[in-house]
């Protein structure tokens, strides 16, 4: 532990203890994810959970900007004055029935008129709100959580809807309900919903209740989340834009395994998700000097990329598991778990370096770079996955992550160079 502060010039404090807090609620989260998972990918079988997944995939493409940045939009107000939570977390609400319900109607449309493969309007629907209004809430709340340094509570929000989806599906199936995509869509509905009041009674009873008259002007929080948001959709769109090309020119038969091998690696992201949640306020916050706030990124980068690696090997320990977990239907699942056991370490790093762009106001930056990787995933899952099948994805997906934090590594060289011309 001394070499280690040696080496960071960091002594874990708070944030660390947030770190770790968050980082327990995402394994509690990732539990509850891995059992939602095994439990609709049984239920369904590989064709139906294909079917299923394609059809998610598709809602959660818009989710990051269901509430157009108001997460780090709530972040950024909050770390600066912690008065001013209650106003924000109304801001997150309207922003996010605005825009979110906006993106509910453009799924159903796209869904029903360009898609040949996909659910029918009313379960798109059920699957629209869950992804695009009530996850987009819960995800707010967990930022005023983080914000707040409330690491614990934090810890129980970010589980509640997960909790509730698989509580739900776990009902539908006790009752002997038929495992068809359009039932498991409206469980993950009533999850979701579910999860969301739980979500609000306990944001009002450690905070109070939204202070709507004291919310930012709805124009004036579109514009200051406008950034986030774009760098937002980007950012995460790139992961799930594969699963709907793969459902419409592979069909659901493939999407299944390599969905399955998918959600599994992304529990392991879930420690990173953590940190950089943990660290952003503190980078953020205009009361800490650049030595301080260097310490602070230097700590993240470190661990995350640490824990990355680790991530790694444990991914290759556990790949002849899966199928074995989730039965002979998913046996590709396998050979796709292991192709993505890189995918931790470059998402730490790519990550940590997105977040010192976003706290150091260069989030235009970071957009126009994520908006890149989002257009090169596109534009060679098109090409590569009539010729390759769904190895294609996952090369894609590890390629892109290298392109992006190249690209960002240089910008931020080319910035701390520019600066230190500007200081001499």
């Amino acid at each position: 532990m001394t070499v280690w502060r040696r080496l960071i010039g960091y002594r874990p404090g708070r944030l660390g203890q947030n770190t770790l807090l968050g980082t327990a609620g995402l394994g509690t989260r990732a539990v509850i994810q891995a059992a939602y998972l095994l439990i609709v990918s049984r239920w369904l079988g590989a064709e139906g959970y294909g079917l299923f997944a394609g059809s998610v995939a598709l809602a959660i493409l818009g989710a990051p900007l269901a509430n157009w940045g108001s997460g780090l939009l709530l972040t950024r107000y909050i770390a600066q004055d912690r008065a001013s939570s209650r106003a924000m977390w109304a801001t997150a609400l309207v922003q996010t029935g605005v825009m979110g319900g906006s993106l509910v109607i453009m799924v159903l449309v796209i869904s029903a008129l360009l898609l040949q493969h996909g659910l029918s309007l009313t379960p798109m629907l059920f699957l629209a709100l869950s992804e695009l209004l009530l996850l987009p809430m819960a995800h707010a709340a967990t930022s005023q959580c983080h914000a707040l340094e409330r690491g614990i509570i934090s810890a129980v929000v970010m589980s509640l809807v997960p909790l509730g989806r698989t509580l739900a599906m776990l009902g539908f199936i006790a009752i002997g309900i038929a495992g068809t995509p359009d039932h498991a869509a409206t469980a993950h509905f009533i999850g979701s919903l579910l999860g969301i009041l739980a979500i609000i009674a306990v944001i009002a009873a450690i905070d109070g209740l939204p202070a709507w008259r004291s919310r930012l002007p709805l124009r004036d929080a579109f514009r200051q989340g406008s950034a986030y948001a774009v760098s937002n959709a980007a950012g995460n769109s790139y992961q799930e834009v594969d699963k709907i090309i793969m459902l419409q020119m592979l069909g659901a038969a493939v999407v299944g395994p390599y969905t399955v091998a998918f959600r599994v690696t992304s529990i392991f992201l879930m420690p990173v998700t953590a940190l950089i949640g943990a660290s952003l306020p503190r980078l953020m916050a205009r009361a800490k000097s650049s030595d301080e706030r260097t310490r602070t990124y230097r700590a993240m980068l470190l661990s995350g990329v640490g824990y990355g690696v680790l991530a790694c090997v444990g991914i290759m320990i556990a790949a002849p598991w899966i199928s074995r977990v989730f039965g002979s239907d998913y046996g590709l699942a396998t050979h796709y778990f292991a192709l993505l056991a890189l995918w931790p370490a470059l998402f730490a790093l790519r990550h940590c370096l997105a977040t010192y762009l976003t706290a150091n106001h260069k989030q235009a930056a970071r957009s126009c770079i994520e908006i890149m990787g989002l257009g090169i995933v596109v534009l060679l899952n098109f090409l590569l996955l009539p010729r390759m099948g769904a190895e294609a994805a996952v090369l894609t997906l590890l390629a892109t992550e290298v392109l992006m934090a190249v690209v960002m590594a240089l910008f931020i060289k080319q910035g701390r160079l520019a600066g230190n011309h500007q200081v001499q």
